[in-house]
Parts: structure tokens; sequence; C-alpha cells
């Protein structure tokens, strides 16, 4: 991993709610769903194939800011 972790809401076509999608030097490793099960990690592949390696602290706060961002959403009315 060179880069911080960043986080990216996102409003995919797919998905009922707003998503918030995980990065590392621009490329997705993750997205937290809101789903009516509750919230999901979608995990992705790395782009060349190479596992990803994280440093645990930071990922675990980043799923934290990531759960903390989507808090917010009414999940009430699923269109």
């Amino acid at each position: 991993m060179s880069g911080p972790i960043e986080l990216l809401l996102a409003s995919p076509p797919e998905r009922d709610f707003l998503s918030c999608e995980l990065l590392v030097d621009g490329e997705v490793f993750a997205e937290l769903c809101i789903e009516k099960s509750g919230l999901i990690v979608e995990l992705q592949a790395k782009h060349d194939g190479a596992a990803w390696q994280l440093p645990y602290d930071e990922l675990l706060k980043a799923l934290a800011e990531a759960k903390a961002a989507l808090s917010d959403v009414d999940t009430s009315v699923i269109i």
C-alpha cells in the first residue's frame, strides 16, 4: 500500500441507497453498502491480481468512518 485509504460516497444505479467506496491510489478495494439486512462489505479484486495488503488499524478506521458517513442515510423508503 503506498497511499492512504480514501473514502468516496457513491450512488450506484444498481443499489437502493448510497454506498461508500474505499480506495487506495485511486483503486477501489472495497465498498460498504446498505442492504435490507444491514451493512455489507463488498471486496474488490486488485487490478493486477496481487493481494491487497492494508494496515489493520487503517482499515478498521476507514470502515468505521465509512459506516459513520452512511449512518444518516434514510433507509425507511426503498425505491
